[in-house]
């Protein structure tokens, strides 16, 4: 029996059993947040239509959840029910990254655009890169973008960027990283001589921006898998 290491509404880290995905798909919506971060892990298409269900209500942690499940196992068809409950959901982190989620399920190039317009609110733009904080498996457009993201970053190359907070900048360019580190980012990078070559020369500059110790850690130890 498989299990998962999920995390629930208090950011605790529980185990989730195939088991127990199981009884969610013969039980009724809502999904609790650690069953919406398992069915994403375990690519449980069964329960789109319960993950759908678990958008709406008061708890904050279980809407991110199901909606970073949904882009995991890439339910482009709740685009709209995301959009429709961005007009509507009084929290605005969460309207404006159930906006980012559907951009993205729209397609790579629409988060492309979305991310590089100047006029696009500087907390969605943000959260079209913590799209990767998530299940998600990053594609070669993924990473495409990923790397002009981060040159973006390292250029202060958008009207926001200039005057974001440093250890905003160090968080956007942390998830970065970790969308580039992901596994199947590392072997199209591998696979993509261009892109490696990009990924190695931003991660070099890095020092030259942060002084934050954990980040360059990320960014040395991503450098390393990449020159081997």
């Amino acid at each position: 029996m498989q299990i998962y290491r999920a995390f629930n509404s208090n950011g605790v880290s529980v185990v989730v059993t195939d088991a127990e995905l199981d009884d969610a798909a013969r039980g009724n919506p809502p999904l609790s947040t650690q069953l919406a971060d398992a069915a994403a892990q375990a690519r449980r298409t069964d329960l789109i239509g319960h993950l759908r269900a678990s958008l709406d209500g008061d708890d904050r942690a279980q809407k991110l959840a199901a909606a970073t499940s949904l882009l995991a196992l890439d339910d482009r068809d709740g685009c709209a029910l995301l959009e429709q409950l961005a007009t509507t959901d009084a929290d605005a982190v969460v309207a404006k990254s159930f906006l980012a989620v559907a951009t993205r399920l729209r397609g790579i190039d629409a988060a492309v655009e979305k991310f590089n317009d100047p006029n696009t609110d500087p907390q969605l733009a943000r959260l079209l890169v913590s799209n990767y904080n998530s299940h998600l498996r990053p594609e070669i457009g993924d990473v495409r973008f990923l790397i002009q993201a981060l040159q973006r970053y390292v250029d202060r190359s958008l009207p926001w960027l200039p005057e974001l907070r440093a250890e905003m900048w160090d968080n956007g360019v942390a998830l970065m990283l970790d969308g580039l580190s992901h596994d199947n980012a590392v072997r199209l990078l591998r696979e993509h001589a261009t892109e490696r070559a990009a990924v190695l020369s931003l991660v070099s500059q890095l020092g030259e921006h942060t002084d934050d110790d954990d980040l360059l850690g990320d960014a040395s130890s991503l450098f390393t898998v990449l020159s081997d």
